[in-house]
């Protein structure tokens, strides 16, 4: 509720200025806004979108409607933001592979990170969790981050994993892992986390790097949590070893942030 507060105070001020131009006495917001998740719908960024909307919506008094454009690791939905008015009533909600990652992976990207935005707010900073489905027979036994390399070592080049798309965090965070332990993938892509979630489920993929939301599939036994990606435990999973820790990696760290420009 803090960082909402804080979100409104910005959003507010900003805005004011970009209408200054305008009638000085009208009020923020006098018409819908919209908020671009560059991610499938259900996934990590559009649920925080969405909660975000709808308590700026309570408060505000207008509609913050979510448009979903999902594709190229969130680049379509951050051009679109890039490209549109600079009036107050377009906002990017995303996560730090749109912003901090694809300039330096991508040569075709039609917008400038640190140029084409004004940033908000960081809303969620967390670490992705390994995980694996204990139903799938080829994960079955695989319990610890160590299986899981001992079962990529026996198979190399033949064990699948998914992602939210090419140049994610979630992609380079196994790629680092991959590297460092000295095995090899094989990489593929979906269109958001949510849909790389419904690929472990469906057991397409055998590990996916998930965001926090995968814990209520933990807990449900659907999934089984082997790690996290920050360098130290995190609180709300104490049980649960980093890779770090788990491969004797001191300089593994991968973490996940979200936020609003």
């Amino acid at each position: 509720m803090q960082r909402t507060a804080r979100l409104l105070a910005v959003i507010a001020g900003l805005c004011a200025a970009a209408l200054s131009t305008q009638a000085s006495a009208q009020k923020y917001p006098v018409r819908p806004v919209k908020i671009m998740v560059g991610f499938s719908a259900g996934g990590p960024v559009d649920v925080v979108a969405r909660i975000i909307g709808d308590r700026l919506g309570n408060k505000l008094g207008q509609p913050f409607v979510v448009e979903n454009r999902a594709g190229a690791n969130g680049m379509i939905a951050a051009e679109g933001v890039a490209h549109a008015e600079g009036d107050g009533y377009t906002m990017l909600a995303c996560n730090s592979s749109t912003i901090t990652l694809n300039k330096t992976l991508f040569k075709d990207i039609r917008y400038d990170p640190e140029k084409d935005f004004a940033p908000l707010t960081t809303v969620v900073s967390a670490p992705l969790v390994l995980v694996v489905n204990p139903e799938n027979p080829k994960t079955a036994n695989v319990k610890t981050v160590a299986d899981l390399v001992a079962a990529a070592k026996s198979a190399p080049g033949a064990l699948a994993y998914g992602s939210g798309g090419n140049g994610n965090l979630a992609h380079l965070a196994m790629e680092l892992l991959s590297q460092k332990a000295g095995i090899k993938l094989i990489h593929v892509p979906y269109r958001g986390g949510s849909a790389a979630e419904v690929g472990i489920l469906a057991q397409e993929v055998l590990a996916v790097f998930d965001p926090l939301s995968a814990v209520p599939l933990v807990k449900a036994g659907k999934l089984r949590a082997l790690a996290v990606t920050t360098p130290r435990r995190f609180a709300a999973l104490p049980d649960l070893p980093t890779v770090a820790e788990a491969l004797n990696l001191p300089r593994y760290e991968a973490t996940n942030w979200q936020g609003f420009l």
